[in-house]
């Protein structure tokens, strides 16, 4: 639209930029599984804002609400928003696999007391973005045959956690993966999604029902990864951060690595869709380049990644010859390739004392 002239002087005409921009989206947004055993009459997914939206639901579906303290779905909820958890999703079990993906803001898939290793399966792989939260078996590790990690299957997209919970509102155990979930929604919100959701502790008046030893853990670190939640007389505390494909020095061992790539695929994704049927050509890989560029150097201002300067900490490539070929062209590829130098956290803090040895 032009600008209309009317007097000499100095004129401004907003226009809309060429260049696009990379927004951060929420990065811990859980979907909980609901056994309608708990919850007989919310049939559908629902959206639950806080402890009193979760009432106002449970009361919609009954006509009333009244806290159970034998009802894990009660107990879950409570727990989760108790330790930091912001709104979530209430799905019934046999509803996940059609529903979740159609929330296109859900990060998380939480167990929630329930045996949703079917759905973690199809739901939490690569390309997928969602992360499950598992509960380990109620069980305690007084059996040396008995094995944490039975029926679950190793997979970087989820962690587990041991031991079930208690407290003294609470008539029976209360699921660790709704703590867990809660935490990690606060530790998000307070420094992101890189830092480790461990060495924090739990609110609600919770306590681990088993106590677990170094030893017991250690036999837990490796391979199929189970993570502790152990008191040392400051509450009950996560301790340890390691998925269901925790190889020593992979890739993939540790939870806030894997939900890091998880956010960035999730927001680089939705960013680049404007690109899509426009020409395949240098001015758009430009717009493209630039806004996964930005998008990577805030997040790296923030902590998020690993490095002294920009170029240790990521790289954005695409063009003719870089990415893509003449075919790939042709074909209507557009291909980026990311690099990001992620941050692992220290699990073992190593001191080394000498003692030097004076002679007089």
């Amino acid at each position: 639209m032009a600008v209309e002239t009317k007097y000499p002087g100095v004129y401004i005409r907003e226009i809309k930029s060429q260049f696009s921009t990379v927004a951060s989206g929420a990065t811990a947004v859980p979907v909980f599984a609901l056994n309608t055993a708990n919850a007989p009459l919310i049939k559908k997914t629902t959206r639950i804002a806080d402890w009193l939206s979760f009432t106002k639901a449970a009361v919609a579906a009954t006509e009333e609400f009244e806290f159970d303290a034998e009802n894990v779905l009660h107990l879950s909820m409570k727990t989760y928003f108790d330790n930091g958890g912001g709104y979530c999703y209430l799905t019934p079990t046999d509803r996940l696999q059609d529903d979740v993906p159609a929330l296109d803001d859900v990060t998380m898939l939480v167990a929630a007391g329930q045996d949703i290793k079917g759905d973690v399966v199809i739901l939490c792989q690569s390309g997928n973005t969602l992360f499950a939260v598992l509960d380990a078996p109620d069980e305690a590790l007084t059996d040396k045959s008995s094995d944490l990690t039975d029926g679950l299957d190793t997979n970087s997209f989820a962690a587990a956690y041991y031991p079930w919970l208690e407290a003294s509102w609470a008539e029976t155990e209360i699921p660790p993966s709704a703590a867990v979930a809660g935490m990690i929604c606060s530790v998000d919100r307070q420094i992101g999604a890189w830092k480790a959701p461990a060495n924090v502790v739990l609110s609600g008046g919770l306590t681990p029902k088993y106590k677990v030893s170094d030893d017991e853990q250690g036999q837990y670190m490796n391979g199929k990864a189970v993570n502790m939640i152990r008191d040392f007389g400051r509450g009950p505390t996560i301790w340890g951060a390691r998925t269901l494909d925790a190889v020593p020095g992979g890739e993939w061992t540790y939870v806030p690595v894997r939900r890091l790539f998880n956010a960035v695929e999730k927001d680089v994704k939705r960013a680049v869709a404007f690109s899509l049927f426009e020409p395949n050509t240098q001015p758009t890989w430009e717009r493209v380049r630039s806004a996964i560029s930005n998008y990577l150097y805030a997040l790296w201002r923030q902590g998020g990644l690993f490095g002294d300067r920009p170029e240790q900490a990521y790289f954005v490539q695409i063009g003719k010859g870089v990415t893509m070929t003449d075919d790939d062209i042709t074909n209507g590829r557009m291909i980026v390739k990311i690099g990001l130098a992620a941050i692992r956290p220290a699990e073992y803090i190593i001191l080394q004392f000498t003692q030097d040895m004076v002679t007089v």
